[in-house]
């Protein structure tokens, strides 16, 4: 039989077609294996973990089939020590099984930072270097030495803490000031109104220290003044270096500040008319107001003047701001 008539016989066509669904067969067993080995087409649903614990993550990511590994730990002041802060791939992402999840935790040692030298600095440096640092002013104590307004002793926890020793980031740093040979006095900052961090700020920035310190409300949800003590609004405005002012907050995100601190710093015009200067004085001191130009029209003496004008005028619902001036005309009290 030559070669022609052998690929046109019914036996060598019968081989090929055999071959052919033998090929086939092969080829879509080799895919559907494929397919199987690697899931194709089903994917798992990368699930949330942040806020978990490493413990509680890997027991939900095991029963999904899924790996993880903790690649990196951070410090954050803002979340739980040991909790998950960022995961990779992100939430809701689509992964087959067995992919890795690699997860970022909140270091649970916190960080440490070295304890600067602050002797000898003034007050304004130290406070800077320590805010460089990640340190925070605690407790001031003034004493009596010619280096005036300058550290003399550095102390954590009722001790002295020497340079170079670590400290937990954020800790409060006591400090011993010197306030000269003689009585310093200065003048009370109003900080009612401002944040926590901005109130002690203005005490610190005058030498006073931050006594007892109450909230309301959550200490965490944006705390600003909401009462101080002495209160410079309500009694004299001077105080000896290193005295103590006391705080209470409220929460800047729940209470109405602009309504509450336009009611306590504006009062009622008080009505001037008919008084004496010196009235007109006691009357404007009372009320934490400033006398402005008085003007004595005639040429009327102090003792015969009455008040018959002032700026601004009286209204029963007209507020003026404490510490603002008004100025009053007087005429003889024979003219009324």
């Amino acid at each position: 039989m030559t070669l022609k008539e052998f690929l046109k016989s019914k036996l060598f066509v019968r081989h090929l077609l055999l071959v052919i669904a033998t090929g086939v067969a092969l080829l879509w067993l080799s895919m559907s294996l494929l397919d199987l080995y690697t899931m194709h087409g089903r994917t798992i649903k990368v699930p949330d973990l942040t806020g978990l614990t490493v413990d509680e993550a890997a027991e939900i990511l095991r029963d999904m089939n899924l790996r993880y590994v903790v690649n990196d730990s951070i410090f954050d002041d803002f979340n739980p020590k040991g909790s998950i802060v960022k995961q990779n791939p992100e939430q809701g992402s689509d992964v087959k099984r067995n992919r890795t999840i690699y997860l970022t935790k909140v270091a649970i040692l916190p960080e440490k930072v070295p304890m600067p030298e602050l002797i000898d600095l003034s007050f304004r440096q130290a406070i800077a270097l320590l805010n460089a640092y990640g340190l925070n002013v605690g407790r001031l104590a003034y004493r009596p030495d010619i280096a005036q307004n300058a550290i003399l002793q550095q102390r954590f926890n009722g001790q002295d803490i020497e340079p170079g020793t670590l400290i937990e980031k954020g800790s409060a740093i006591d400090l011993v000031i010197g306030m000269g040979l003689g009585e310093d006095f200065v003048e009370i900052p109003l900080v009612i109104g401002m944040t926590r961090r901005e109130a002690i700020s203005a005490l610190h920035a005058v030498s006073l220290s931050v006594g007892i310190e109450d909230f309301i409300d959550n200490q965490n949800d944006n705390p600003r003044v909401y009462q101080q003590t002495p209160d410079p609004t309500l009694q004299s405005q001077i105080l000896q270096v290193g005295t103590s002012v006391n705080l209470v907050y409220r929460s800047g995100n729940l209470f109405d500040f602009e309504q509450f601190l336009a009611g306590r710093h504006t009062i009622t015009i008080p009505m001037l008319f008919g008084k004496t200067p010196d009235e007109v004085r006691a009357v404007l001191e009372e009320n934490f107001l400033v006398l402005g130009n008085e003007t004595f029209e005639g040429n009327v003496s102090r003792a015969d003047a009455r008040v018959h004008r002032q700026m601004p005028d009286y209204g029963e619902n007209g507020r003026i701001k404490k510490g603002d001036t008004v100025d009053v005309w007087y005429r003889s009290i024979d003219d009324f």
